[in-house]
């Protein structure tokens, strides 16, 4: 029997970007953390999840990203695009 999915023990206030993006943060009780983000698509583009816990710091970045690319490169152009009337 597959494990009911895990309630997440703590979850922080939404924090809005300029743009008008939200991230939230979830952490739930077997230590994970969930990191959800409004406006897709996004590619992951770095992540550091290992090494010495005591000196180092999990880091994942996301990057907008677009159909048939790996990333947007220039997301400036991106929003100034989609703002205009």
């Amino acid at each position: 029997m597959a494990e009911l999915p895990l309630k997440a023990h703590f979850v922080a206030e939404p924090i809005e970007l300029p743009d008008g993006r939200r991230i939230r943060v979830s952490a739930y009780p077997d230590g994970s953390i969930r990191f959800s983000v409004d406006g897709l698509p996004y590619v992951l583009t770095e992540a550091y999840l290992s090494g010495n816990p005591e000196k180092d710091k999990a880091i994942v970045k996301l990057s907008p990203g677009r159909q048939g690319s790996a990333a947007a490169h220039n997301y400036a152009e991106e929003l100034a695009r989609r703002n205009r009337p």
